[in-house]
């Protein structure tokens, strides 16, 4: 009989042992990236992450930025640019660091005259609102170039301030990475539930009051975030950017609206919905869903954002 519960105690932590390992090595689980709220922000990530994920590079700096380190001065003929956006821009932890829009602008823009370096303001579900308390809390961090890809629900995502969901905000490690895999992600698979599933904001019907209320307020913050970066850097950009459905079929009411309120700051406006169409008709798909651009997409958004800084005179990309 002891023999019995000993060989079955044996068992079971070589399960758990194996479940652990798997989970954590063969998953990517355990160690997610964190956020922290935020009293004006409403919430950001934690600073100062360098995780793995999925088999993915997740590099949060000082600044919550999805980046990898770099002083608040900058370095002798050094040029910065920011990129603020939302999920779109920070990619989640199914794109690997280095294949972001943010990280392959840096290399392609970077060339013999100085360095270059890119951050990106981003995380998921932010719009106006909370790009604006960012740069009232941080500053443009020396920036010579600040762009804004935003797409045509953003206007009326408003922050909340609620407190974070842990499903898809953690805060805290998990005690394992298999507890993670069990409580975050196993619930998503089972009948009858959707504990823990993460879905994307519903497309603004454009005609309720309560959107049209939302949208005002969002314009409202949308306008005094380009006014404010015009004040401290000497361009500023914005790049819009459409859904599948959008690119397909119609946009959304926000879009006209997001497009007005640059005009009215006096920022460039520029459509992404060209080079992504192109894309799809070559048959390459840009999206990992209806919002979200993958691999392929995210080296759409570098080398639009990288034509337009050229075109406006920086100077060309180096070659060697």
């Amino acid at each position: 009989m002891k023999k019995s519960l000993y060989r079955g105690a044996v068992l079971a932590g070589l399960l758990l042992a194996g479940g652990e390992l798997t989970a954590r090595f063969g998953l990517g689980l355990g160690d997610p990236p964190l956020s922290q709220t935020h009293p004006s922000i409403e919430y950001l990530f934690a600073p100062n992450q360098d995780v793995q994920r999925f088999g993915n590079r997740v590099a949060i700096n000082a600044y919550g930025m999805r980046s990898n380190p770099f002083p608040m001065a900058k370095a002798p003929g050094e040029r910065r640019v920011l990129v603020f956006g939302d999920s779109v821009v920070n990619g989640g932890t199914l794109t690997d660091q280095e294949d972001l829009a943010t990280d392959r602008l840096q290399r392609q823009l970077t060339g013999p005259e100085g360095s270059v370096t890119v951050g990106n303001v981003s995380a998921g579900s932010w719009g106006p609102g909370n790009w604006l308390a960012y740069a009232r809390e941080f500053g443009f961090l020396n920036a010579d170039v600040v762009v804004l890809v935003v797409s045509s629900h953003d206007v009326a995502d408003l922050p909340t301030y609620q407190p974070l969901d842990p499903q898809t905000h953690p805060q805290r490690r998990p005690l394992s990475a298999l507890w993670e895999g069990m409580q975050r992600y196993l619930p998503r698979y089972l009948p009858g539930t959707t504990k823990g599933s993460e879905t994307l904001p519903a497309a603004p019907a454009g005609s309720t009051d309560q959107w049209r209320r939302a949208a005002a307020t969002g314009a409202a913050d949308l306008k005094s975030f380009l006014e404010l970066a015009r004040t401290q850097v000497s361009t500023v950009l914005l790049f819009q950017h459409p859904t599948r459905n959008e690119l397909a079929h119609s946009h959304q009411p926000g879009r006209a609206l997001i497009a007005e309120v640059a005009a009215q700051a006096g920022v460039p406006v520029f459509a992404l919905d060209a080079a992504l169409k192109e894309a799809v008709d070559r048959g390459q798909n840009p999206y990992r869903d209806n919002i979200h651009i993958n691999e392929a997409g995210q080296q759409i958004l570098a080398d639009q954002m990288a034509r337009v800084l050229i075109a406006s005179g920086w100077r060309p990309i180096s070659r060697s």
